[in-house]
């Protein structure tokens, strides 16, 4: 079977999945960042992708209230895909699975983080429907002794 003929399934990530998920994202995440997320929890909206009988893919969003005066919005941290398993629509895949449940639980948007020098990435979300925000991201870096 050619790999554009696979079939993909999207579901919502289970604490069974965190291995599976950690491996996948090799470096990029720890063990206790991706178990902080607490799969399965209310205001947890983490999704896998499964092909071939195992995670392809997977997603890190949350609920969160910001601003003034509160709004509840999904913050979408960050999405993983395997490299043999990239361009075939997982990525889309699993933000559609985010904005579906977002719909249903009427959180009226969905926010993702993208590094502003990564012109692919940024791309590929506008593809996928999201606008540069109103809302301006400034950090304090905290100096680790």
């Amino acid at each position: 079977m050619a790999i554009e003929e696979i079939s993909v399934t999207v579901r919502q990530l289970k604490k069974t999945d965190l291995q599976d998920a950690l491996n996948l994202a090799g470096n990029l995440i720890t063990s206790e960042g991706l178990a902080s997320l607490n799969p399965g929890a209310p205001g947890t909206l983490c999704f896998v992708a499964e092909a071939e009988g195992k995670i392809v893919g997977f997603n890190l969003a949350s609920e969160l209230y910001v601003g003034i005066p509160l709004s509840k919005i999904c913050v979408i941290q960050g999405i993983v895909v395997h490299d043999d398993y990239r361009r075939l629509g997982i990525g889309e895949k699993l933000v559609e699975a985010v904005s579906s449940y977002c719909e249903k639980c009427n959180i009226e948007a969905v926010r993702t983080l993208v590094d502003e020098r990564d012109n692919r990435l940024q791309q590929f979300v506008e593809h996928l429907g999201f606008r540069r925000s109103l809302v301006a991201n400034f950090d304090k870096i905290i100096e680790q002794r």
